[in-house]
Parts: C-alpha cells; sequence; structure tokens
C-alpha cells in the first residue's frame, strides 16, 4: 500500500538554526561536540529559476574541491608523495624503479579517475548521493585505506589487533539505537542483506529458544526476494509469501492455516524496497493480534529519514514510529501511542555506494549466546567473520556530523524539493509518492522517458515501464528542470533553496585529528602483525591511490565488464577451459560468506546431501550448517544432522578412513529410508591454524574403495589459492585430472590475505541450473575495482617472488624456534609456523593467534626477516632473565633439599609440563581451606611458558611454581607444588619461591600479582 506525499507550500527563507550538544565516545573518552547548525557556517542561497523556456541546464550539486595534486596525473603524484609510509617486500621495493611496469598501469588509473570525476551525477539515483560519498574526502586525506578487519561485533576488542573502527562503531549503534528507543542496542555494520539475514536468524534463534517444539515460518510481502531466499536457504526457514493489501480476515484464515494456528511467524517487513514499496504496518499488527508473530523491519534506504521526522510531519505522512525491544510473542506488537516494537531492524538512509552498508540493530537480550572461539578472543556470531572497517566508520561520521537536527533539516529540504517536483509533474504524468520515502516513481513511461529518467539516476522497475527516483540532499531545482523536460519540456517558475550541506557540517577536526593519529599508529603496529593470514604491504603503496575514489562514483558498465572478466580470468587460472557455462562466479564480502554460500549452492542441487568437512576447517564452517535447520534435520526427528565433523590428523589433514566410515554410516541410513545419497565434501587448501592441505587423491580413492562416490567438492582456499593453485582444477563432478587428483566443483578465495586488497574475496560454484544466481549479492564497488587494480599489478610473476619470500621467512622463524629449544610444527611449503605458547605479552606484541597449547606466526609479506629476528630476539632475551634469576636461587634450592638440582623453564609442550599436569591431579593441599582443584590454574599456568619446575639429577619434577602469564605484561603467582619427600622444608621453599618469582618480575619488567593460591603449597 502506498500513499501520495500531499501537497504543502514551500518555505522560501531559511529555517531557524539550531544547535545539538551530544557526548560521542572517541578512542575511549567522552568528548562533548556541537555536531549541528551553527548560524554563522549555514549557506543559504535563494534560487529563482525560469524554466519556461526549453534549454538545458547542468547540474549544480556539490563539486569536490581541487585536489591537492594540481597536476592532471594525479594518480602517479599521489603514489610517489606517500612512499615515506611503503612497507617494502621484494615486490613493492621494485616500484621505487621509475621504468617499472607499475607507473603505466597507474597512467591507466589516472585515466579512469579524470573520466568518473568528469561523470555528471546522477541526481535521482534511489541508492547514492554526492553528500553522502563526501566523508570518502576526509578518509583519503587521514591516510585510509590502510589494512584493516573489523573482526567480531563492535564490543568484542581483541587488543592485539587495533586494526578496526569498532569505537566509531559502537557510536552508530548507539545513536541510531537511540532513535528507536534503545541506546544500548547490539549488531553490526555490514551490507543491507546480510544486516537482514543476520536479523532474521536473530530472531529465528529467539525462537528456538521461547518455541523450541514450534517451527518458525518466515512470511512477507514486499520484501526483497533475493535476501528471502538467502534466509530460507542458509536458515532452513519455510517461506510464506502473503499481499498485505487483500482483506485482513482472508489474510488471517491463510496464515492460521500455514501456521496450524500454533507456529510463531517471522514477518520480514520493508519500508522502502528498491521498487519504492513498503508495507503496512497497521495491517501486520493486526496480523500479531490474531497470530504469534515477531517483526523485523528493513529501513535500510530510509531509516536516517524516518526517525528524524517530527511528529507532526509523522503523523502528517501516517508514519508509524518503531521501538526496537525484547517484545514477548505474546504481547500486542502495537503499543500505546501507536509505536511498532520491531524485534529487529536494519537502519541506513545516508547512503554513500550500492549497495549500501547498513546497521543491523538487535537488543542485547535477544538471540543465542555464541561460544567463543580461541583464534579470535570472541565468539564468531556475525554471519561474515572479516569486515572492512571503512563501513562502520563511514557511516559514524555520517552520524558524528549530522546526527537527528541535522538529517531531520537535510530531509526537510529533500521534502520541499519533492513537492516541487510533484507539482511541476502533476497533471502531466501519472507519479506515486510513497510515504515512508523520498521516493518518485513516475509510472507508464515511453522509452524515451524511460532512457532520459536512467541517465538522471533513475532505476527501471519489474514492470518496465515504471521508473523509481529519489530526492536526494544534492538535488537541485536545475535537476528537476531536467526531470520535468525529460518528460513533458514545461515547468513554471519555481523558488526554493539551495544548500551546500557538505560545508556546513564538516567533520569535527578532533575527530579527524583522531583518525588521523589512528592511522598513524596502524603504520607501527603493522610491522609485528603477524598472526593473522593478512597481508600488509600492497596497501602501504596503493592505499592512497585507492583513496583517491573513496568519494567519487564508479561506472556501473565499467564495473559488471571488469567482475565478469576478473571471474572468468580465475575460472581459466583454476583449470577450467571447458564447461565454463555451467560454472558461475561471484564476489563476496570474504571467505566466511563465500565459504556459506558454497555449501548452499551445493545442497540446492543436491538436496538432502550429507555435508563432511574437517576437524582444522574455518571456526565458521560447523556455525554454517548448524545455522541451517534443514541440514540439522532439527524439525525431522526421526533423523539425525546432514553433516559430520571429521578427525583429522596431527598436522591437520582430514583422515580418508574416518571420512570413509562416516560416509558408509550416512550411505547406510539413507538406503534404509528409501533416499539417495550425495556426498558435498568441503575440503581445505591450507586450514586456518595449521595450514594443511586435503589430499584430495587420497580421500577419493579410499572412498572409491569403499564404493562412495563424491558428488560435489567445495575447496577453501582463502589464503594458499591467492598464491597457487596447488594442484586444484576445477570441473564437472567426478571427473580426474591425468594425475588421479579429482577436479573441484567449487572454490572459495580471499582478496584480503594473499595480496592485501580490501577485505573481500571470490567464489566459483558449478551451477548449471544457476544455482549461484540466487546468492549473488551485489558487493561494494570498491571490491571489483580493488581486484582489478591487483589483478593488473600483481602477474604470475609477482605473486610467485611475493610467496617465496613468505616461504623463506616461514623457513627461517623455524629454523630459530627450533634452535631456542620450542616444539614447532609446519606443513610442507606453508607460510604458517606453529609453536607452543610463548609468555603472553609476546603473545600481545606479535598478536600471535592461539589454539590449545599452541600459537601460529604466519609469514605475510609484510613480515620482513627483521620482524622475524625480533621475535626470536625476545624469546631469547626471556630465557635469559629467566636463566639469571635460576643462577641466584638454585644454591638455595640445594642447600635446603641437599641434592643436586636444575631449574627449569616449562613450555607447555615439554615432557615437564606432562609430568606436572599428571602429578598434579592428585596434589593435596596442605593448608584446610584451600581447594584441592587446581585444574584451571595448572593449565593456564603451563601455557603461561612461566612456571618454573625443580628436577632433580635423575630429571624428576620435585617442585613446582605455577606461574600465569598475561598480556598486559604481568605475571601472577599460583600455588607451589612440592613433593612429599620436600614437604618439611615447606616454608623455606615458600621463602625461596617468593624471591624468585620477584627476580624474574624484576629482569623481565612485568608487574607481579598473587591471589589467595599464591604460593600455597600442594603436595604431589
Amino acid at each position: 500500500m502506498q500513499t501520495a506525499i500531499p501537497k504543502q507550500s514551500i518555505k522560501i527563507c531559511a529555517e531557524e538554526a539550531q544547535t545539538a550538544v551530544s557526548s560521542l565516545e572517541l578512542g575511549g573518552h567522552l568528548v562533548p561536540e556541537v555536531l549541528k547548525l551553527k548560524e554563522a557556517q549555514i549557506a543559504v542561497v535563494t534560487e529563482e529559476i525560469d524554466f519556461s523556456g526549453s534549454q538545458s541546464s547542468e547540474s549544480s550539486a556539490p563539486q569536490s574541491p581541487v585536489p591537492e595534486v594540481t597536476s592532471r596525473d594525479v594518480i602517479r603524484n599521489t603514489f610517489k608523495a606517500y612512499k615515506s609510509q611503503w612497507i617494502h617486500d621484494p615486490v613493492v621495493s621494485q616500484w621505487d624503479d621509475p621504468n617499472h611496469g607499475i607507473h603505466k598501469i597507474l597512467t591507466e588509473v589516472n585515466d579512469l579517475y579524470q573520466t568518473w570525476v568528469a561523470t555528471p551525477p546522477r541526481p535521482f539515483s534511489p541508492f547514492t548521493d554526492p553528500l553522502w560519498a563526501d566523508a570518502g574526502r576526509t578518509m583519503a586525506e587521514i591516510g585510509l585505506p590502510w589494512h584493516n578487519n573489523q573482526l567480531n561485533m563492535p564490543d568484542e576488542i581483541d587488543t592485539s589487533w587495533p586494526f578496526h573502527f569498532k569505537s566509531y562503531e559502537q557510536i552508530v549503534l548507539r545513536e541510531k539505537g537511540a532513535r528507536v528507543g534503545d541506546a544500548n542496542a547490539t549488531g553490526y555494520v555490514c551490507t543491507a542483506k546480510e544486516a537482514n539475514c543476520y536479523c532474521i536468524r536473530t530472531i529465528q534463534q529467539e525462537l528456538r529458544d521461547k518455541r523450541p517444539t514450534l517451527e518458525p515460518i518466515l512470511v512477507y510481502d514486499n520484501f526483497d526476494e533475493q535476501t528471502i531466499f538467502s534466509a530460507q536457504s542458509f536458515f532452513g526457514l519455510q517461506v510464506h509469501r502473503i499481499s498485505l493489501s487483500n482483506e485482513i480476515g482472508n489474510i488471517i484464515r491463510d496464515l492460521k492455516q500455514v501456521t496450524k494456528n500454533e507456529r510463531p511467524v517471522i514477518f520480514a517487513a520493508t519500508l522502502a524496497s528498491s521498487s519504492g514499496k513498503y508495507d503496512d504496518l497497521d495491517t501486520i499488527c493486526n496480523l500479531a493480534d490474531n497470530v504469534e508473530l515477531l517483526l523485523h523491519v528493513d529501513a535500510s534506504r530510509n531509516f536516517d529519514y524516518i526517525t528524524t521526522l517530527s511528529l507532526a510531519k509523522r503523523k502528517q505522512l501516517g508514519i508509524k514510529s518503531l521501538k526496537l525491544e525484547p517484545r514477548l510473542i505474546s504481547q500486542p506488537l502495537r503499543a500505546r501511542g501507536g509505536v511498532v516494537r520491531a524485534s529487529t531492524i536494519v537502519a541506513a538512509g545516508a547512503n554513500h555506494a550500492h549497495p549500501p552498508p547498513a546497521v543491523a540493530l538487535k537488543p542485547a537480550s535477544l538471540g543465542t549466546k555464541h561460544a567463543k572461539v580461541a583464534y579470535v578472543r570472541a565468539p564468531d556470531s556475525a554471519l561474515a567473520g572479516s569486515r572492512d572497517a571503512l563501513s562502520p566508520l563511514w557511516i559514524a561520521l555520517q552520524e558524528i556530523r549530522f546526527g537527528k537536527l541535522g538529517f531531520q533539516r537535510v530531509y526537510q529540504h529533500c521534502s520541499r524539493m519533492r513537492t516541487v517536483l510533484l507539482r511541476a509533474l502533476e497533471g502531466k504524468v501519472s507519479v506515486a509518492a510513497p510515504s515512508y520515502s523520498l521516493d518518485v516513481i513516475v509510472q507508464s513511461c515511453s522509452k524515451e522517458q524511460i532512457e532520459r529518467l536512467v541517465a538522471l539516476g533513475g532505476d527501471v522497475l519489474a514492470n518496465k515501464e515504471d521508473v523509481i527516483l529519489t530526492i536526494q540532499p544534492s538535488t537541485t531545482l536545475h535537476d528537476i528542470y531536467s526531470l520535468v523536460e525529460a518528460i513533458s519540456h514545461k515547468m513554471d517558475a519555481e523558488k526554493t533553496i539551495s544548500e551546500d550541506f557538505s560545508k556546513e557540517y564538516p567533520v569535527p577536526p578532533h575527530v579527524v585529528d583522531d583518525l588521523r593519529e589512528t592511522v598513524q599508529s596502524w603504520k607501527i603496529r603493522s610491522r609485528s602483525a603477524t598472526g593473522y593470514p593478512l597481508a600488509m604491504s600492497s596497501y602501504s603503496a596503493l592505499g592512497p591511490v585507492i583513496g583517491r575514489f573513496l568519494n567519487i562514483s564508479i561506472l556501473e558498465k565499467w564495473l559488471e565488464s571488469q567482475a565478469h572478466q576478473l571471474l572468468v580470468a580465475r575460472m581459466q587460472r583454476l583449470g577450467l577451459v571447458h564447461s565454463q557455462d555451467k560454472f558461475q562466479g561471484s564476489f563476496t564480502t570474504g571467505s566466511t560468506m563465500g565459504n556459506r554460500v558454497g555449501i548452499h549452492v551445493a545442497l540446492a542441487r543436491l538436496p538432502g546431501a550429507f555435508v563432511y568437512f574437517s576437524s582444522e576447517s574455518h571456526y565458521s564452517v560447523p556455525k554454517t550448517v548448524k545455522d541451517c535447520d534443514t541440514i540439522t534435520n532439527r524439525w525431522n526427528t526421526g533423523r539425525g544432522p546432514r553433516y559430520s565433523e571429521i578427525p583429522c590428523d596431527k598436522m591437520g589433514c582430514m583422515l580418508a578412513d574416518a571420512l570413509a566410515e562416516q560416509a558408509l554410516i550416512d550411505q547406510k541410513s539413507c538406503l534404509k529410508c528409501g533416499e539417495d545419497y550425495h556426498m558435498v565434501l568441503f575440503a581445505n587448501m591450507g586450514t586456518t591454524f595449521l595450514g594443511a592441505r586435503d589430499n584430495l587423491k587420497e580421500i577419493y580413492e579410499k572412498l572409491q574403495n569403499v564404493g562412495i562416490k563424491i558428488s560435489h567438492i567445495h575447496v577453501d582456499g582463502a589464503l594458499d589459492l591467492g598464491f597457487e593453485n596447488g594442484g586444484v582444477k576445477l570441473g564437472l563432478p567426478g571427473t580426474l585430472t591425468p594425475e588421479g587428483v579429482p577436479l573441484v566443483q567449487g572454490v572459495t578465495i580471499s582478496h584480503h590475505k594473499a595480496l592485501g586488497n580490501m577485505v573481500s574475496g571470490q567464489i566459483i560454484c558449478y551451477s548449471p541450473q544457476s544455482q549461484l544466481g540466487a546468492f549473488k549479492w551485489d558487493v561494494d564497488p570498491r571490491i571489483v575495482f580493488e581486484a582489478w587494480l591487483y589483478g593488473r599489478i600483481f602477474g604470475p610473476a609477482e605473486i610467485r617472488i611475493t610467496h617465496q619470500y613468505c616461504q623463506d621467512n616461514a623457513a627461517r622463524l623455524e629454523r630459530g624456534l627450533q634452535k631456542a629449544g620450542l616444539a614447532t610444527k609446519r606443513n610442507p611449503g606453508s607460510i604458517i609456523v606453529i609453536f607452543e605458547r610463548l609468555p603472553g605479552w609476546i603473545i600481545e606484541e606479535f598478536s600471535l593467534r592461539p589454539e590449545g597449547d599452541w600459537v601460529h606466526f604466519i609469514a605475510m609479506p609484510h613480515i620482513s626477516p627483521a620482524t622475524v629476528d625480533l621475535l626470536l630476539g625476545r624469546i631469547s632475551w626471556f630465557q635469559k632473565q629467566c636463566l639469571a634469576a635460576f643462577s641466584y636461587v638454585s644454591p638455595m634450592v640445594e642447600s635446603i633439599m641437599m641434592r643436586p638440582i636444575t631449574l627449569k623453564s616449562v613450555g607447555c609442550q615439554s615432557p615437564l609440563a606432562t609430568s606436572i599436569i599428571d602429578q598434579s591431579a592428585s596434589a593435596i593441599p596442605l593448608e584446610q581451606e584451600v581447594d584441592s582443584d587446581i585444574g584451571d590454574i595448572v593449565k593456564s599456568s603451563m601455557r603461561g611458558a612461566v612456571s618454573v619446575a625443580v628436577v632433580d639429577e635423575e630429571g624428576q619434577v620435585t617442585a613446582a611454581l605455577l606461574i600465569e602469564s598475561n598480556r598486559n605484561m604481568s605475571i601472577k603467582v599460583g600455588p607451589l607444588l612440592v613433593r612429599a619427600c620436600n614437604v618439611l622444608h615447606g616454608i623455606y621453599m615458600v621463602d625461596i619461591a617468593k624471591q624468585l618469582a620477584g627476580l624474574m618480575a624484576r629482569h623481565m619488567n612485568v608487574q607481579l600479582s598473587t591471589d589467595s593460591f599464591s604460593y600455597k603449597l600442594y603436595s604431589i
């Protein structure tokens, strides 16, 4: 249902300036900031334009200022100007040569830049506007993009990974949440489609808890159908479409029949679809009075508009107020005053790109609490793990610049401009003006009118006759004249106000300073960021070039052409010469989303198939299958899950025997039920932690020997496939290479890992009936642009040089660790080195990623031999401080025990650690009120790598001082374990232990802390 905007008078004078003071938390500090309108800054121009003639006029949208570099060779000069921040690796170092081929490529980039800058804006685009893109200029000025990753949720901070803008993302959640009644809302910034899927999953999880025996059903009317299909597939939801324009009684009867009058409904409502439609919230509220229903609202195009309207304007337009709250399903959907209580909301509106980033908002108490993942030191609760940090920052800068009152003023201007347009079009053409947006839908257009309107930014709707346009902040009377001229060639003179909002609402200087300092600190921290598979050196040189494109629109035709060429080239590099028509490719927001899509593309072709993945697969893979009720068989109580996690060998490779054993069990269960059996094998080309590659040939042969056929193989090659194919080739199911290796039907690749583009990736899938097409979400245009740029710069030779450099540094580290006496693991040719845990502060300094008793170091291109040597030096220095402290106290211990002893540091993989763990299991406290269970203390102390064992001449542990190490340069002393024969010397041993701990803390320059367990004697 849609409502036309009522006619209203056009105000000629500027509205009275208003000032709003807000407290914004930046970098952990509360900074009072006058966010909005300062009278002296308001630029107001009264325009009176005679449109009675037929001459055309240029758009007067705000223009970009003259770039800092005045030469037309903007890109090459920018590239040279930032050489002071380059992180040199074997490829980047070559770029100093003025004759290097990169400079020719940058000339091509400059040509694109000049063309796109000169391209007239599309003033009525439903998706973007120059005002909202303007913040990109500020980002470029302060040194962005630099390599970043907004991993995990905004409040989940890993202190060893500073390359994010989570404090700014928290501003976004607080400000937008407050406008719907919940300043403590949780969620995150991502693409609008992902945000909608995340919110729907949140409600599904809530219903699993509150209605565990009743299968929910996803109901919609005008909601984006691709998003609905994605949610249906990802989460195993049943879907039902209704028409809210039907008679309410008929809708209720329909829903009661579908739900059997008991199943709960997740209603996905839109308030401004891409076609301009919106769902009637009053009707949905009436439905909620008759069926159990939780509401999700998509306001990704209009949240900032509808939540900043005055009460009078809201009432005039019939726009309902939204309240975000964890409403019980038994409570009314409509609250006092007609407020609609939404369980989740996707919020955006000031959109700088298409598709826009949006905020998934949910109450903090809604949904499932996910288990913590050691690797990222946080729960893995987002749909896509890694996220580009610029999108959250962008939305935060809009909030900081405009805030509620600023958005209100901007949209009041837009509303006035729409009224001007509607008056001009009255009687000339049929027009719809939805009340929940600033859209104008021109109906029943001729082919010539459509071409003209599309040139002005309009988007043709599905019926091929209507065109949707949106009044944006930069829309001017000149633009309106051009639009009217495109339809009727006639318009009367009008007066209105032209305002330069970009100048009125600058990014506050203290925010710019904070961001600049942050980026500067990243340049330092990047050198020792060794734990994540993210390359940082390329962005140090190419980031300023890419920054030039942040605030300009990339031509859609160019994007489509290059995206297609890049995906075809990827297929060819993966050996796909024939049958390309049966494969499809797509860009993704990262490998986590790529893996999710890859699994569901396979299942779309093979419904009912079983999915197998290894215990070393990326931590998001188990989450992906558990998210889906059809894979888990949640509602088919007679059957078990249709997935299995297969164990691995000690180096991380899937065990073929274990896979065959499980497959035979699943095949037998299918035969028993009269069903066909199909296997979807999710294999790894470089596991996340160990860097292992599953042996596809061995797996294939083992399965063939027991009569199992693999129906689909998807390979996660997020990191390794960025360097080399590693024998992986695409092809039809069941086919082999001449060497007997099965061809694979899908691959996942990350852009940001091997070479260092923005967080993003690619997926290629066997898709004979276009199964991938339904999951091909549009991505940020920058993803395609950067993939093209990197593809031009990094050819096969550059990639080989880079990979060899990484392998050499990994080998250098492995040799050094072994020389230092540490236990290590490394798969052949891998750039990942695994070794036993170090003291917490060394793990923190180098951002080493932990898993159990191990950590890993990834020798990415930005890691130099000097960084490797620095880590080895830290280890050597630590060992020397320990030896110095040991030398002081060893004579004391020998004197007490009356026998030769040796003090040794205890590494968690040493035989000493095993001995201490075994003996502590039966440890007896020598004080009555002391807890006898010290298992957790022993475990954390062994992993802390600082505990000390007293070893006799026979190599037996006679005493051990448990010490935990922390990331904040501190140690905490635990119990003192003493063999029963030495308990009589306990008082002396405690005194020596206190001296030892103090000496170690002093020599290592760390803080010493104690608790109730410290120095307590336990007999072992």
